[in-house]
């Protein structure tokens, strides 16, 4: 990813987009995400994807499918998501960006909504694998005995990984 644009937000400007991210998330994600006195920056790349540095730190990516966190404030554990545990079998196949697939899972949150962005670990470590999007309530994925059920959305393999770790 090359960068193509990058400046920082007024503050004036903080609060819409907060609230934006709200429509997503709630209050405990954006107080993680967001401490006091937040300097935000907005990076755009030469590829279309925007990206928000919060205090000199990657913090979000903004996509198709919303304001996605990276993965490495999931591996620091800076921030709580709803998750779906994966057996050892599908670890390699999530990392590198497979879908989740219902016979892989081991363990849902309850409380997942159909759109929800949340973390898919590997049941052996706790370890954050990817951040997906939920296509079923988790209901009707602990029906499904088959299928697609998470979009995977970020790993430690794609573009905005390696652009984190060159950003500083």
């Amino acid at each position: 990813m090359k960068i193509k644009n990058r400046h920082f937000i007024r503050k004036s400007e903080l609060k819409p987009l907060m609230d934006k991210i709200l429509n997503q998330y709630n209050q405990k994600f954006i107080d993680q995400v967001f401490p006091k006195n937040s300097k935000v920056e907005v990076i755009q790349t030469e590829a279309g994807d925007t990206l928000y540095a919060i205090n000199n730190e990657l913090k979000l990516w903004k996509s198709n499918e919303g304001y996605i966190p990276v993965l490495t404030l999931l591996l620091k554990k800076r921030v709580d998501l709803k998750k779906i545990i994966v057996d050892k079998g599908a670890i390699k196949y999530v990392a590198n960006g497979a879908n989740v697939m219902r016979p892989g899972i081991t363990e849902i949150d309850p409380t997942i909504k159909k759109g929800d962005i949340l973390v898919i670990v590997d049941e052996t470590h706790d370890r954050a694998l990817a951040i997906g999007k939920a296509l079923f309530d988790a209901k009707v994925i602990e029906g499904k005995d088959s299928g697609k059920v998470v979009k995977n959305l970020h790993t430690i393999n794609d573009s905005v990984w390696e652009f984190e770790k060159l950003f500083k």
